[in-house]
């Protein structure tokens, strides 16, 4: 569906269809974007509409085809684009690379920072397919070559449900034109990119009534509606077996790995069968809480876009073609809607974990510590190495996992890709729906540091000839050590560039984030006469900080310490890949400003803060505190024993946190 958008002038701002959105929707660590279709007379301004996102939070944008008032209004905005190449312009940047090579020019490179994804053509069909290949690749080598940002932002194409034949089951899926989809999937194979699709339940629904129930094609069947019989995977909504069904054609086309992002989903709230207020309200508040937890083929986040923002009257085709906005364009202001996609789009926490250190005579059985973990509303871990007891406590606990390759196992599983297939065999496989990453190397010094990358490339081949490469991400973690010229943070460089170089390449081939262990604490203790006790504890009243390269305030020296970690991965050609956090604390015993009351403090207010992200990424932070227990046989300072949330008989030491819904 090029560039739809719906909802009633009058319907959609109904009582009813409100209260029925408040009610259900629910914070999600997916990330949920929002199509910007244009094909309306009477729409806000584009400044209005950046601004619209904003005030919702609405991170991620999709337009289809390169506005300039669109664009400029974006600048600095924050929010993420996915911009189009519109199906017209395929055949002129298909034939002339130059031409390929101005559009990037003028459409990109101004606004590079803002761009994640570019769609070479929406849904294209035959007259213009044998364009969209080689439109990708000139797209690719312009940006690659005049503006150094092919590993920024990857360029791929938008399908949709009519290029699969036989969906049914969705693993029996295959590519109708494999002569046109088996080069693209090469091609993404190639750059690391992602196969974009639109996938509409609705259409399905209204096309199949018969066999299709709503509450199937809605998210609210009360169980199994399909079993798959080759594979045995249970689907209870349509969504799920229409995105597992192009994954199916991937695999079959030689792209088992290549992720998936939903680049259109909606339904429309007038003009069709089941077209209502009610209907749409149900099925984009259980879109948003469901696309966090992935398919039964793929679990794991999706990113998605809803479509779309606006009800668009000059839409043409059937009347639920004009009906797909969340907003009216006489009501883009209204103010529950601003709390409803606040709330819906938004999270008002990060994804907060907590690392379970093991490290003691007297913490409590791992099937204690688990439980401990609900209780707590924790809902990410990280543990050191791969504890049997543990990870089978944590099955059916709904706790996602950072799973480590212990230090001491690095040349082994570096050494032989048989002994990191059994690795992942044995202590990944069973457990694969809990893990989310796995952490090659924590900290990794001399002489061990020639074995990271060999262990994680074999440990990412393991994965992926058991068809989990692309669920679970391989990753290393690193420490504020590894960073020269931190001050100011964009001067940060990697002080071992032979080394993080070729990490930094393999992050970006597989879409992984950085791991990178930061604590304020040491470097603190490490400078105390220019690092002052609140800079450390985000209660410096104001900025103590101004990057002199680019103007950016730090308040507090977390951000100052991440963002030196985001510029030296910009040097080393990895601007975008992400950073988690993988360990953050503060001891209550034992050291300089190692109290009980500064522990709190620092606890309470980084778990506030990383919801909002640093002054140069400012999105969330996913990030795992530092530690779970107090650990008494740790070796070192006497700090390294005192940096637990909960003393060994459960107790917390702080009192409650929020860890995040």
């Amino acid at each position: 569906m090029a560039s739809l958008c719906s909802v009633p002038v009058a319907a959609f701002v109904t009582t009813v269809f409100m209260a029925l959105l408040l009610l259900a929707l629910h914070p999600t660590e997916a990330q949920i974007g929002v199509c910007y279709g244009m094909n309306g007379n009477n729409l806000p301004s584009e400044q209005q509409v950046v601004n619209l996102y904003k005030s919702n939070g609405i991170g991620f944008m999709r337009i289809y085809g390169p506005d300039q008032a669109a664009l400029k209004a974006l600048q600095g905005s924050g929010i993420k684009l996915f911009l189009d190449v519109p199906n017209e312009q395929l055949q002129t940047l298909a034939h002339n690379p130059s031409q390929a090579s101005q559009w990037v020019q003028n459409n990109v490179v101004p606004f590079a920072s803002s761009i994640r994804y570019i769609a070479v053509g929406n849904e294209v069909q035959d007259s213009d397919k044998p364009f969209v290949l080689p439109a990708m690749q000139n797209v690719q080598n312009a940006l690659i070559n005049s503006a150094n940002l092919g590993g920024q932002i990857k360029v791929s194409t938008a399908i949709y449900s009519a290029f699969i034949a036989n969906s049914f089951p969705p693993s029996t899926s295959v590519f109708n034109d494999i002569s046109f989809m088996g080069p693209i999937v090469n091609f993404l194979n190639s750059h690391g990119s992602p196969l974009l699709a639109n996938i509409y339940p609705y259409f399905s629904y209204i096309d199949d009534e018969k066999d299709i129930q709503l509450s199937y094609a809605l998210f609210t069947s009360p169980g199994t509606v399909v079993m798959d019989p080759y594979n045995r995977l249970p689907y209870q909504n349509l969504f799920d077996a229409l995105v597992d069904a192009v994954y199916a054609a991937l695999a079959k086309a030689g792209g088992p790995n290549i992720r998936i992002v939903v680049s259109e989903s909606g339904w429309p709230s007038v003009g069709g069968d089941s077209a209502t207020a009610s209907n749409a309200a149900t099925y984009y508040r259980n879109l948003i809480n469901h696309v966090k937890n992935g398919t039964p083929r793929k679990p794991g986040q999706i990113e998605t876009y809803l479509f779309a923002m606006f009800d668009e009257n000059q839409k043409t085709g059937a009347a639920t073609e004009q009906h797909f906005g969340l907003f009216t364009p006489a009501a883009f202001v209204t103010t529950v809607f601003m709390a409803l996609l606040l709330f819906a789009l938004h999270p008002a926490e990060a994804q907060i974990g907590v690392c379970y250190g093991m490290n003691g005579n007297n913490l409590p059985s791992e099937q204690q510590v688990v439980n401990l973990y609900k209780s707590n509303g924790i809902r990410f871990m990280r543990i050191y190495g791969p504890d049997q007891a543990a990870l089978k406590a944590l099955q059916g606990s709904g706790i996602k996992l950072l799973l480590d390759v212990p230090n001491d196992q690095l040349k082994n599983l570096a050494n032989n890709p048989s002994q990191a297939s059994q690795w992942v065999q044995n202590n990944v496989v069973p457990f694969a729906s809990s893990i989310r990453y796995i952490a090659v190397g924590n900290e990794v010094q001399n002489p061990d540091k020639p074995f990271v990358l060999p262990a994680m490339q074999n440990v990412q081949n393991a994965l992926n000839s058991v068809n989990l490469g692309s669920q679970i991400k391989v990753s290393t973690a690193i420490y504020s050590a590894f960073i020269a010229n931190s001050f100011p943070p964009s001067n940060g460089v990697f002080n071992d560039i032979s080394f993080m170089g070729p990490i930094v390449n393999f992050l970006n081939t597989h879409g992984s984030p950085l791991l990178a262990n930061i604590y304020p604490y040491f470097s603190y203790i490490g400078d105390e006469t220019h690092n002052p006790l609140s800079y450390a504890l985000f209660t410096f009243p104001g900025t103590m900080v101004i990057d002199g390269n680019n103007g950016l305030k730090y308040q507090n020296l977390f951000d100052a310490l991440v963002d030196a970690v985001y510029a030296a991965l910009a040097k080393a050609n990895g601007p975008t890949i992400p950073i988690v956090v993988s360990e953050s604390g503060w001891p209550s015993v034992g050291g300089d400003g190692a109290t009980a009351s500064n522990a709190a403090t620092y606890y309470r207010n980084l778990i506030n803060h990383v919801k909002n992200g640093t002054p140069r990424r400012p999105v969330q932070i996913e990030t795992y505190l530092f530690a779970m227990f107090d650990e008494n046989l740790k070796t070192g300072a006497s700090t390294e024993q005192n940096f637990g949330l909960f003393t060994p008989g459960q107790q917390s030491k702080y009192g409650p946190l929020s860890f995040g819904s």
